[in-house]
């Protein structure tokens, strides 16, 4: 369009249809600054607006260029446009040429699959208000499309791990050949040679399957899972939940539905066609999902693992140990031997301690023992915090730290909360009534009795042969 019916346009627009100088400039594709100049000073803009672009004088060569070789790209137009003494920049070569340049349009090839030759798998992330983010997991035969999924708070190894078991254990089998991306947790590096995660090969070679790798960015050789994630984060999306459990459950009856329902492409339901796949059996045995990382043990006893700290004995203070994660809990082990387990948190720079971990240093320090033995009681549970913050004093309740702590030895700490907590309810926070539900002996209170005559607890008694016990002449 030139100059002159840019103009005109302008002013039709303008004075007959009304538009604002925002319509205006929509509609013709200029800004709203040369609209604002062309309706207050048209005539001043038609002058000083240049009649023809330089790019217009090689309009010929680029239509010739395009009209031999259709794919040519904007770079290669702006290369040759320079032989020719082109002073203008690529942008507008980019710009002008765009009308030329056609998408590529792709085509692919029907994927067909026997019954258990094929699993495809991937991650795939979900934000909640509440929860934040988490990873899904996915787990879809080829053949069949049946699906099995579960949601984790990361997407570290264990939780892959954890995952693939998951999902075999719910299908009762597995495919012989699994497809996936190139995650770290499968495949280190392709280049120059195809390197894969050892610890995943070792997995692979348990449960007996193969590994086939997407070539990069190529999510379409993976195109059933791919589909089943879209359609998964639809269902999802604007869904109120509770926790990852309740998250979890909502998967899980919607995977049941689907399963359930015809498919598209096979007219069958894959719930129908599971019964078909020739799956790889299970072996006897399970595999642990689990992480191992080396660590060090600080001097005040404690290993950072995601930013949290937990405690492990004080004898293995500023010692190289050995971190497993599991994805419910974490192991600590120093030469091969574990030392320490704890409850697996999600949280960030936690401190979790068991006040066992300290009784060595404890002993050693008695004017200290007491105080910290308090301290550590109220920092392991609420409900621990809450009973002991009942108690008449200071003392009484360094007291009934001290019996807590001496219980943790011989209970477990799960039967120690548990109790508790049924105490703090019944608004009860006594001692003796949680030796009463443990079902142990409460100590009476009050002076040992002795006789006047102490001689008396000296009792001797002679010893027998054990010929004795071998003569059975004797009659009865």
């Amino acid at each position: 369009m030139n100059v002159d019916s840019i103009i005109q346009k302008v002013l039709h627009l303008r004075q007959v249809e009304g538009l604002s100088q925002r319509q205006i400039s929509q509609n013709i594709g200029i800004g709203r600054k040369r609209v604002r100049n062309i309706l207050y000073g048209h005539e001043e803009e038609a002058k000083s607006l240049p009649g023809k672009y330089i790019i217009d004088e090689y309009a010929h060569l680029i239509a010739h260029w395009y009209s031999e070789y259709p794919r040519l790209k904007a770079t290669q137009i702006y290369s040759r446009l320079q032989e020719y003494g082109y002073k203008g920049s690529y942008p507008t070569v980019a710009r002008y040429s765009r009308k030329f340049r056609r998408p590529k349009v792709k085509a692919y090839h029907t994927l067909h699959f026997l019954p258990g030759e094929e699993a495809q798998i991937d991650w795939f992330f979900y934000n909640d208000a509440k929860l934040g983010q988490v990873a899904g997991f996915l787990y879809v035969l080829s053949y069949s499309r049946y699906a099995w999924g579960v949601f984790y708070p990361k997407t570290s190894f264990e939780f892959f791990l954890a995952g693939h078991i998951e999902c075999f254990k719910h299908i009762g089998g597995l495919a012989h050949r699994h497809r996936y991306d190139n995650i770290k947790s499968v495949v280190l590096k392709r280049n120059p040679t195809i390197e894969y995660n050892a610890r995943f090969m070792d997995f692979s070679r348990f449960y007996g399957f193969s590994i086939h790798l997407c070539n990069p960015y190529k999510g379409n050789e993976k195109g059933r899972v791919e589909r089943l994630i879209r359609d998964i984060r639809v269902f999802l999306y604007g869904s109120t939940v509770t926790d990852i459990g309740d998250l979890n459950n909502k998967l899980h009856n919607w995977l049941n539905e689907r399963n359930n329902k015809i498919h598209r492409s096979t007219g069958k339901t894959p719930k129908e066609l599971l019964e078909k796949e020739r799956l790889i059996a299970l072996p006897q045995n399970s595999y642990l999902a689990r992480r191992i990382i080396p660590a060090f043990a600080s001097k005040t006893a404690l290993v950072e693992f995601e930013t949290n700290k937990y405690s492990l004995p004080s004898t293995c203070a500023s010692k190289a140990v050995e971190l497993i994660a599991y994805p419910e809990r974490i192991e600590i082990c120093l030469n091969g031997q574990r030392v320490a387990t704890h409850k697996r948190s999600f949280d960030k720079k936690q401190i979790y301690q068991n006040p066992l971990h300290a009784e060595k240093l404890l002993k050693t320090t008695p004017l200290y023992k007491s105080r910290r033995i308090l301290q550590l009681i109220t920092d392991m549970d609420p409900s621990f915090a809450q009973f002991l913050s009942q108690q008449d004093d200071e003392t009484k309740q360094m007291a009934a730290a001290q019996q807590l702590f001496s219980l943790l030895k011989t209970h477990s700490r799960n039967m120690i909360t548990s109790a508790v907590r049924e105490l703090n309810a019944m608004n009860c926070f006594k001692i003796k009534a949680l030796r009463s539900l443990l079902n142990l002996p409460v100590p009476k209170d009050g002076q040992q009795v002795w006789p006047q005559n102490t001689e008396l607890l000296d009792l001797k008694y002679r010893t027998r042969r054990l010929e004795d016990y071998d003569d059975n002449s004797t009659s009865i």
